[in-house]
């Protein structure tokens, strides 16, 4: 064959391998998609989706302590129809408009600074109890028998009274904690003044008999 002919057949030969390659790459359908486009339409996808939760959802403030959201003041977010139909009509949380996020911002600095004021209290109170109780034991005297067993308990009430009667702190009752004391001896009380301030006091029972 003519030169020219041999040149042609190689070409015509290179171009159908090259087809059959880019045919094995192609869909079912025999239609390349580009990778950019599909790629496009899933970050559409994403992006409607977020669009549509945040027009089912909205922030509010809570107006009183909820277990399952959170406390009076937070900023919570929450289904429209729940705020719609439930806490919006109950008066359990308002809309988070400006006005009210800034309202529940000067509730929540004036509640911190109570609660910090309330914490130092009690640091002062546990003080003075320490240094008024601590270096000497709060004596009790108490009925007992002849073996030495009382007659009656030490009971939280009298230890509250006795604190108060010497250092000038008053301590519920229910925040002391006294041990089982059926005999004489030396003790030691606990007294809760705030959730996190603890103090405590020695005490002697002596037993008293007629």
């Amino acid at each position: 064959l003519p030169r020219a002919m041999m040149k042609l057949l190689v070409a015509i030969t290179a171009a159908l391998a090259l087809a059959g390659r880019a045919a094995a790459w192609l869909p079912s359908g025999g239609i390349a998609r580009p990778a950019c486009r599909a790629a496009s339409s899933k970050v559409v996808g994403i992006q409607m989706k977020k669009k549509l939760k945040e027009n089912t959802e909205r922030q509010v403030v809570l107006v009183q302590d909820i277990s399952s959201l959170g406390q009076k003041g937070e900023i919570v977010t929450v289904k429209k129809a729940y705020f719609r139909n439930y806490l919006g009509p109950y008066g359990m949380a308002e809309a988070a408009t400006p006005e009210v996020l800034a309202k529940a911002e000067e509730e929540r600095q004036k509640r911190e600074a109570e609660l910090a004021a309330q914490l130092e209290g009690a640091r002062q109170q546990a003080a003075t109890i320490d240094a008024v109780c601590g270096s000497t034991a709060i004596t009790i005297m108490q009925r007992a028998g002849p073996d030495g067993k009382l007659f009656g308990s030490v009971t939280s009430a009298e230890i509250s009274q006795l604190v108060e009667e010497r250092a000038g702190v008053t301590v519920d009752k229910k925040n002391i904690d006294v041990p089982q004391i059926s005999e004489a001896g030396s003790y030691v009380v606990g007294l809760k003044l705030h959730p996190k301030v603890d103090v405590t006091v020695n005490i002697v029972v002596v037993a008293q008999q007629d």
